[in-house]
């Protein structure tokens, strides 16, 4: 049997993207991404294949994300090979046994560049709804626009500072433009208080086709454990699932009351994710 590693180029874009497509819900974050950007390595960043006998077993986007699609264990050794004591990203990001696997090879082999995180998240349950909730949605949930942008950002880093335990900018400035587009593409909702304030959020993250990846779900301190969450997420689902009947998301497995939260609402588990923070 044949295998090693390819770098992929131009014209493997379809090819990558049928090997996405087998795991659609799981691959959705490099699968968009290869929909607005094609195999770009200035714009998506390097990807690399394992191929058996010419058949792609293993999919990795070497970028500010690193992504692996699929398991194949001896596609693991060849990429940390190719990766090198050179660290280009901020996490890691696929399914959990793959990324773990990843992880380890690389922080065992180059403990300065790959060794030094933020946080592990070794297991996320990757869940899926197929069918508005049955829940009363609250009618008070809104696409957020631009006039939100100082409110939304601060909820916006509250919620990535509770869950990866950093703040944003730690790399720079460059949170505010990421906030700051997801308002211009419409893919923020939320509800704002008569005070202008917003006081729930949540994002649409990578869409493609039929599927959108549910993202930064957050409710203010001062609200929590009030039963807002439930009914503010079926307020969005009905304002998006008509163009994106199919929503994902992935949650830590130690979150146990925002798995009920999900499951409350239809979602089911489908995979596990794991995550890497630099």
């Amino acid at each position: 049997m044949n295998s090693g590693l390819t770098t992929m180029g131009a014209g493997d874009r379809e090819r990558v993207a049928h090997f996405l497509a087998r795991s659609s819900v799981e691959n959705l974050f490099l699968a968009s991404r290869l929909a607005t950007h094609g195999l770009d390595r200035r714009r998506l960043g390097q990807v690399y294949g394992y191929e058996r006998d010419g058949e792609l077993t293993s999919v990795l986007l070497d970028g500010g994300t690193l992504f692996i699609a699929g398991f194949d264990p001896e596609a693991l050794p060849a990429y940390v090979d190719r990766l090198g004591p050179i660290r280009r990203c901020t996490s890691i990001l696929g399914p959990a046994i793959s990324v773990l696997g990843l992880f380890v090879g690389l922080a065992e082999r180059y403990r300065g560049a790959w060794g030094g995180i933020s946080n592990i998240r070794k297991r996320q349950p990757l869940m899926l709804l197929d069918h508005l909730p049955e829940v009363p949605p609250d009618r008070r949930v809104r696409q957020l626009t631009l006039d939100d942008y100082p409110s939304y950002l601060d909820a916006s880093v509250h919620m990535y500072t509770d869950e990866i335990g950093s703040s944003p900018f730690k790399y720079g400035g460059g949170y505010e433009g990421f906030v700051k587009d997801r308002l211009k593409q419409g893919d923020a909702y939320g509800i704002v208080d008569d005070k202008g304030t917003v006081i729930f959020k949540a994002d649409l993250g990578p869409k493609l086709g039929d599927q959108a990846q549910l993202q930064g779900v957050w409710v203010a301190p001062h609200l929590r454990g009030r039963g807002l969450s439930v009914p503010a997420m079926a307020g969005m689902f009905h304002l998006v699932m008509e163009r994106y009947p199919l929503i994902s998301l992935y949650v830590n497995d130690f979150n146990t009351a925002a798995i009920r939260s999900y499951e409350h609402l239809g979602f089911v588990e489908v995979g596990a994710l794991a995550t890497v923070h630099y």
